[in-house]
């Protein structure tokens, strides 16, 4: 049985949750036939970075269209064949593994064949940061100077360990993270899709201990929906992620500001004698969740509540 962050993982441009500015411009590139010949997609894990990378190479070979297209039709052959992983056009690396000079000359020698079903050749390499610099080294030339039917997508959590030289030839987008409420919407449509009946309280719970990974998210819902037989509710999510419910953390809000604020948290955060308990008697401590962590929910909670407010 596929995982659930896998089946609704998304199929093209429009269905793209928090990302909009590089939705937009990949869609104009590709529109007015501005497509580069090497993309860098950076940005924390679970944000849609290859899930990006694909929909680029379903927009730049999809045959439901007479010309790449900001719009693929998701259901010609081409598109199917991309989403399921067994097109001969799009070859999937993980540079975690596939590191060294050897596996970079055997791209070099594939390069030079043409596309067999669609348009363009694209090679997305996840966790790029981890090739050696030999490698990259090797690749330089053939990103700079490319087949005219070849597109690399590196995708990487690690922008700053790319090399410079491959940057500065590369067009580089930054994912975000992705927001409470977008992160929230995409649950209950996975809810919904899957007939989970799923408290509103317990999707935010289970957006917010994602801290902004689409992935892990929906992983977490998953697992609620096997353990409680389709019925999730706020005190499971608890007592699976070891998060607090969002009353408490008002409380603590409350407490900060009668408190005078961010000086008395520093000062309860570094003091030898201060635990959990002692900090907030409704509950963190319960869930398993440290005082670091606990800090950093506050956090998360007080900006949630700014920027809705």
């Amino acid at each position: 049985m596929t995982a659930l962050y896998r089946k609704y993982r998304p199929q093209g441009f429009d269905e793209v949750v928090g990302q909009e500015a590089v939705v937009r411009t990949l869609q104009n590139a590709i529109e007015h036939d501005q497509v580069r010949q090497a993309y860098l997609f950076a940005g924390p894990r679970g944000t849609g970075k290859t899930s990006m990378a694909r929909i680029l190479a379903k927009a730049l070979n999809c045959a439901g269209t007479p010309g790449p297209s900001p719009n693929p039709d998701k259901t010609c052959p081409v598109c199917l064949a991309i989403a399921n992983g067994s097109s001969l056009d799009v070859v999937e690396m993980d540079a975690a593994s596939q590191r060294g000079i050897d596996d970079v000359r055997e791209i070099r020698e594939r390069v030079v064949l043409q596309p067999v079903e669609g348009r363009s050749k694209v090679y997305i390499l996840d966790e790029a940061h981890q090739l050696t610099d030999a490698a990259w080294q090797a690749l330089l030339k053939l990103i700079e100077e490319p087949p005219p039917h070849l597109v690399f997508v590196f995708c990487t959590t690690e922008l700053q360990k790319v090399l410079a030289t491959v940057r500065s030839r590369c067009q580089t987008f930054v994912f975000q993270r992705p927001r409470l409420p977008d992160l929230v919407t995409l649950l209950r449509r996975v809810a919904d899709g899957e007939g989970i009946q799923a408290q509103d309280a317990a999707l935010s719970l289970i957006a917010r201990a994602a801290r902004g990974s689409f992935r892990d998210a929906v992983s977490t819902l998953d697992q609620l929906a096997a353990s409680t037989s389709n019925s999730i509710d706020a005190q499971s999510v608890l007592q699976l992620v070891g998060a607090v419910d969002e009353e408490s953390l008002l409380r603590l809000c409350d407490m900060i500001v009668d408190r005078d604020g961010v000086p008395w948290v520093l000062e309860v955060c570094v003091s030898p004698g201060m635990t959990e308990t002692s900090l907030l008697p409704m509950g963190a401590n319960a869930a398993g969740m440290g005082l670091a962590q606990l800090c950093d929910a506050v956090i998360q909670s007080a900006a949630t509540r700014s920027v809705g407010g």
